[in-house]
């Protein structure tokens, strides 16, 4: 079995490489392209891209080095075990509110009309999305900074006691004294020897990476899909609909995709975790859902092109140009 997990263990660096080559793909794309970069969807899903990519390396760089080496990140030093650990949750936490954020901002733009008052509110603007991207940002940040104060602060006090022996007036006198002495011991995802924070925050994470987005992406794809997708019911199909329906069709796509690939592995850390985790099959069943909820992270090129087609036909002229430069 231990072959099999080493076998097992490359598959996380393959992940990391295709998110790293996908991701960055996408962020140039979203930016430097006219054709993108003036839609506000667009500046969400450039977020996402960088959040996406942090996301992935403390999981999978662990399940490669915990059976090659026998190490694990966090537990290398005190910096590790705060930082690589914040970075987790933040960058989480992070892309899935961006992206229930951009099916709002999807929705407004859907929605708004000249004059109605839908076209006053924050959204369907490049500074609207940087704004409430920012302050979202932010938000969790601030949210997670208790692990960069707290984690890994577990203090262990060892008491030893001393007895010497000292001739006094010609008699043996025992005298005895009591030394403390500090021992720091680097325990990751604890707070204090009485409270393992760990449980308490995957929950509070279960809140905010699924359920509080689970719920703005339910709503807002609905009426998306009510707004575009079943438009052509009422007659007013044109080019503007269709456009507005390529663009919605494969923001859906990206939101389902996040709902159905994210939530049984946060529900699992969230309630079931210490009791899959001392089983074999349970060990298997935990690392295969949590691999299915880090490739989402690392879907994004792949969702764009299938469901684009403006990004799918922008990939094929810079292959198709450097085809010919070549030839």
């Amino acid at each position: 079995m231990q072959i099999i997990f080493r076998l097992l263990s490359y598959l996380p660096i393959g992940l990391i490489i295709v998110a790293l080559i996908g991701n960055i793909s996408c962020l140039l794309i979203f930016r430097l392209n006219k054709n993108f970069r003036n839609i506000s969807s667009m500046v969400y899903l450039s977020f996402t891209a960088v959040f996406d990519t942090l996301s992935l390396f403390e999981w999978n760089l662990n399940l490669f080095l915990r059976p090659n080496f026998n190490l694990k990140l966090e537990y290398l030093n005190l910096f590790n075990c705060k930082f690589i650990i914040f970075i987790q949750f933040f960058s989480l936490q992070s892309s899935a509110i961006l992206l229930s954020l951009m099916c709002i901002d999807r929705f407004m733009t859907i929605i708004s009309k000249p004059g109605s008052i839908f076209t006053r509110l924050p959204f369907s603007t490049n500074k609207s999305a940087y704004v409430w991207s920012i302050l979202t940002l932010i938000f969790i940040f601030m949210l997670n900074s208790h692990i960069l104060i707290f984690n890994g602060n577990f203090m262990q006090n060892s008491i030893e006691n001393v007895t010497k022996d000292e001739i006094l007036n010609g008699i043996i006198v025992n005298d005895t004294k009591i030394e403390i002495f500090i021992r720091r011991k680097e325990k990751c995802f604890w707070y204090s020897p009485n409270f393992k924070f760990i449980t308490i925050w995957n929950r509070v994470n279960l809140i905010v990476r699924n359920f509080i987005p689970f719920t703005l992406m339910l709503v807002f794809n609905t009426l998306l899909i009510t707004m575009t997708l079943m438009s052509n019911k009422k007659g007013f199909i044109n080019k503007s609909t269709i456009r507005k329906r390529r663009l919605t069709i494969s923001i859906l796509s990206i939101t389902f995709a996040f709902i159905l690939m994210t939530m049984p592995s946060s529900i699992l850390h969230a309630f079931f975790y210490e009791k899959f985790a001392k089983k074999y099959y349970g060990v298997i069943l935990i690392r295969s859902l949590d691999f299915v909820s880090f490739s989402f992270n690392s879907t994004l090129f792949l969702n764009c092109f299938i469901t684009n087609r403006k990004f799918r036909n922008y990939i094929r002229n810079i292959i198709s140009n450097m085809f010919l430069k070549k030839f």
